[in-house]
């Protein structure tokens, strides 16, 4: 078995040698760039899955790590640390990411990743991730898509954190988690939304003071409710139409260009 990186060896006890179990639970086991084949090559090159308690570190900045972390269930998140100690969280990580898709080319990265909540990771070695892009077309061109749409993201985020309002960057936000998780509803979708205050926002470049006084406006305007850590958006066009958000960019299945599709599949 590759060798664990150092932030979360000494959990070793709780790996599951049945990985392909909970690869099939994520999105990009669902991509709709691979064949069957693809997706039974996935299943044999990964090598474990396990379980994370919250706020653990699955991978910190600059390390050396042999393997890709796909996240097969709850949420973690990317960041990275000023010098004086301020903290920027770069990216959200729902099931279906790749925590680390950096380390694919890369050796090290340029930041750290962290549970939100209590996860599942399923681990792909480096090298065999590197091999299925070389054999299978369908491979490679989900993780070019996973690639593209975190870039997506990231350049949406940075709209937010220069040019929009605290108000339309929470709406904003949270228009695209309830994509993300599944809810492409227009009317009352309910999901878990286990982000914090502070976590909101060291994503959004805002205090707690502040996402705290824009949170309960929105509330007001019967945009949102939130309780127990349950969010519920009862009119999503209007949440959508508050934030000026378009989910164009996210590139749900539906609006894949024919041609990069497969064309054909294997028994």
């Amino acid at each position: 078995m590759t060798e664990l990186t150092a932030a979360h060896a000494h959990e070793s006890d709780r790996y599951d040698y049945w990985p392909s179990r909970n690869l099939r639970s994520t999105g990009l086991w669902r991509s709709p760039f691979l064949m069957k084949a693809e997706q039974r090559a996935l299943e044999r090159a990964v090598i474990w899955s396990k379980r994370f308690d919250a706020q653990k570190d699955l991978v910190c900045e600059a390390e050396k790590a042999d393997n890709l972390l796909i996240v097969a269930s709850g949420w973690a998140y990317r960041y990275a640390c000023a010098p004086d100690g301020g903290r920027q969280l770069t990216a959200l990580l729902m099931p279906g990411d790749i925590a680390n898709l950096d380390m694919l080319l890369f050796e090290r990265v340029a930041y750290s990743v962290r549970t939100l909540t209590d996860v599942i990771v399923v681990a792909l070695p480096r090298n065999r991730a590197l091999a299925l892009v070389d054999e299978h077309p369908g491979i490679a061109r989900t993780f070019t898509g996973l690639a593209m749409i975190e870039n997506a993201i990231a350049s949406k985020w940075m709209l937010s954190l220069g040019r929009r309002s605290a108000h339309a960057r929470i709406a904003h936000l949270l228009c695209e988690i309830a994509i993300r998780v599944g809810n492409e509803g227009e009317n009352d979708i309910t999901f878990p939304f286990p982000l914090r205050q502070e976590q909101i926002g060291d994503l959004l470049g805002l205090t707690n003071i502040h996402v705290n006084r824009t949170v309960r406006q929105l509330r007001k305007d019967g945009l949102i409710q939130l309780c127990d850590r349950v969010l519920t958006i009862p009119d999503v066009a209007a949440l959508r139409y508050a934030a000026g958000f378009d989910p164009s960019y996210l590139h749900m299945h539906r609006h894949i260009d024919a041609a990069a599709r497969p064309t054909a599949d294997i028994a």
